[in-house]
């Protein structure tokens, strides 16, 4: 994968006027449903996604999986995406876990509602599902993905 697709893969995509999850947060929504998992079931779902999941996971690491699925439970307050419970908290990667809730059910199918509903997440010196700098990726119909602002998007 080249480095500048991996790194958009990171923000939320403009698909045609609708507002997309990132490919990452992507992949790992479709590894989840409404039955509890943790962080490990998610890693080894047998699937195209968490086949390509998995994938990701050998740049980020697989901690980088419970970190943002923590993320996801803890934005939003009741309107996050994932809901979570306490399971085995002497182990990292099984300390909780996660459920897609109405509002991820919703994401997953027909994308944010707005930005700022994307739990954020630093990359490379901004912020992913900023409000305040609303990066995103668009397709210039070419083989390369590139980030721009939303607001240059309606402009251009």
């Amino acid at each position: 994968m080249e480095l500048s697709t991996y790194q958009a893969g990171f923000f939320p995509r403009m698909d045609g006027r609708a507002l997309a999850l990132s490919r990452f947060d992507e992949l790992l929504f479709s590894c989840l449903d409404r039955q509890w998992s943790t962080p490990v079931n998610v890693f080894v779902r047998r699937s195209p996604a968490g086949d390509e999941l998995r994938k990701w996971l050998t740049h980020t690491g697989d901690v980088f999986l419970a970190m943002r699925l923590r993320q996801w439970a803890g934005h939003g307050g009741d309107k996050a995406a994932l809901e979570s419970e306490p399971y085995q908290p002497e182990n990292f990667m099984k300390a909780a876990r996660y459920r897609l809730s109405d509002v991820g059910d919703a994401i997953q199918r027909s994308g944010l509602s707005e930005i700022g509903q994307g739990a954020p997440l630093p990359v490379w010196g901004v912020t992913a599902y900023d409000p305040l700098a609303p990066w995103v990726v668009v397709d210039d119909h070419t083989d390369h993905q590139r980030v721009q602002r939303l607001e240059e998007r309606a402009t251009s």
